[in-house]
């Protein structure tokens, strides 16, 4: 028998549907062929799972081009376009027995509400019903009918903060494995719901631990060959939006019907536990100045992992306010910043103004300071276990000191999830007091072992006071919308 070929690649971001930067080419970073598998072997991605599931059972894999951006507004159509293109081409060819995508799911463009779902029905156009086609998302994707029809199986991850990057791949991989040999016919039943959870949504206690304790029973019982809980990431204005639960059967759909019913019930019946508000930061600057332990903040209301700009200047002016002058990394999106700065040269006192161009919760900063360093192109090795072994870099940056506040400003906006994008610019993690992030979950598990990681309450285009945005598409939903519980259903069985 000839050895089997898997066609992976394709387009993943998070979009925010409020934040107005449309994503462009440049703010991704883009791999393709023998070079990509080799780069991200052993990574704990969703292309990294992928990656190594192919090769623990020797099948070859085929990269096009796999694009790949941190959180952000809307991705520009032509990126969409040319990712298409290039994945539709590779499909004419005909080469390979399955695909399998890392994706993310909960990608907007500046004129589709669900690119993911285009993109595949594309491929599926091309390749027929016969070639499984399966794929990972993320557990914040956006997942409707439109999305599912072209799918023969998709995977979530089941973790929050997400530590399961790669098994979530191995189990689109694995699936799409069954499909091939005649083991796996998958049944799915799915069930959507018009809510958001906001606050308390995190799997490692609470509601959803609970619930994700119940999908993992049901599998344990037999009842479904896997279950994925999705809640939506909650900035995307779009028809549809809300609570997914995928529940696949084999070849049999009545147990999956009634696993997602009941986990979909669950969901609402914790719908008021799933709210919650963070920490004030007011307290925890205030626990700055008596703890021995340095404390790692994430800022809630400019998260880039969220989709945030990335450029408030919320928390920075509080800790000028109060003359909190302990070592503290602070991160800012500014390109003119950076420039300014790559002008004038490292090792030079200026007057600097810089931040609040897009999140106008707080003033931007003027002040004068050093450029410490300068530099570009700077690789940054995820220590995880969130994506742990993912390799990024920051395009351009600066670092410019007020102080013993060290303000890290680039040309790009980053999540700042893993300890080494300061490594990456010479600022050594364990030697800070403070350290801000534009992430709310994630970091806390890279972050952890550098000292105390808390998500603070800060207003801002990600905070979860969502009635803030002008929606158009998506309501009604709960919490904002008074709604029944009459949850949306889809099922279908592959022949």
């Amino acid at each position: 028998m000839a050895k089997r070929r898997v066609l992976t690649g394709g387009i993943a971001q998070e979009s925010h549907s409020f934040n107005p930067i449309v994503t462009r080419r440049e703010r991704f970073t883009i791999v393709e062929g023998p070079a990509a598998v080799e780069l991200n072997r052993g990574a704990n991605s969703t292309f990294g799972g992928v990656i190594d599931a192919a090769f623990e059972v020797g099948i070859d894999l085929i990269v096009p081009t796999l694009f790949r951006a941190q959180s952000g507004g809307p991705v520009q159509d032509r990126v969409f376009e040319e990712v298409s293109e290039i994945m539709v081409d590779a499909a004419k060819r005909g080469d390979f027995n399955a695909i399998v995508l890392p994706l993310h799911g909960g990608m907007l463009t500046e004129s589709l509400a669900d690119p993911e779902g285009v993109l595949v029905e594309r491929l599926r156009a091309i390749v027929g019903r016969d070639v499984p086609i399966t794929a990972a998302f993320d557990l914040h994707a956006h997942v409707k009918e439109s999305t599912l029809e072209p799918f023969d199986f998709l995977s979530g991850y089941l973790t929050n903060p997400h530590e399961d990057q790669s098994a979530t791949a191995k189990r689109a991989f694995q699936a799409a494995m069954g499909i091939l040999d005649g083991t796996f016919k998958p049944a799915l039943a799915a069930t959507f719901l018009p809510m958001l959870t906001l606050g308390n949504d995190t799997t490692l206690s609470g509601p959803l631990m609970e619930i994700h304790a119940y999908a993992k029973d049901a599998l344990k019982q037999g009842r479904v060959q896997d279950v994925s809980i999705f809640n939506c990431q909650q900035f995307l204005d779009v028809e549809g939006m809300g609570q997914t639960v995928l529940a696949y059967g084999n070849g049999e759909i009545d147990e999956a019907r009634n696993v997602s019913n009941e986990i979909m019930q669950m969901i609402w019946h914790h719908r008021d536990n799933l709210i919650a508000k963070y920490p004030d930061l007011d307290d925890e600057l205030r626990k700055v100045r008596v703890s021995e332990r340095s404390i790692i903040i994430g800022d809630q209301g400019d998260r880039v992992a969220a989709g945030g700009p990335g450029d408030s200047t919320y928390i920075l002016n509080h800790l000028l306010a109060a003359n909190i002058d302990v070592e503290t990394y602070f991160p800012v999106y500014d390109p003119d910043a950076v420039e300014t700065c790559n002008r004038v040269g490292a090792g030079n006192t200026i007057s600097l103004s810089f931040g609040a161009k897009y999140s106008r919760v707080s003033p931007g900063v003027t002040v004068e300071g050093k450029v410490l360093n300068i530099g570009e192109n700077v690789p940054v090795v995820y220590d995880g276990p969130s994506d742990g072994g993912t390799k990024a870099y920051i395009e351009k940056y600066a670092v410019f000191g007020i102080g013993n506040i060290k303000v890290l400003l680039t040309n790009q906006p980053y999540a700042y999830i893993d300890p080494d994008y300061f490594r990456a610019v010479g600022l050594d993690p364990e030697n800070a007091k403070i350290i801000v992030t534009r992430s709310g979950y994630h970091f806390q598990l890279n972050f952890a072992k550098i000292g105390h990681v808390v998500t603070a309450d800060t207003p801002g285009m990600t905070s979860y006071n969502i009635d803030q945005f002008a929606w158009r598409h998506a309501r009604p939903f709960y919490p904002l919308d008074k709604i029944e519980f009459e949850p949306r259903r889809y099922e279908r069985l592959r022949r």
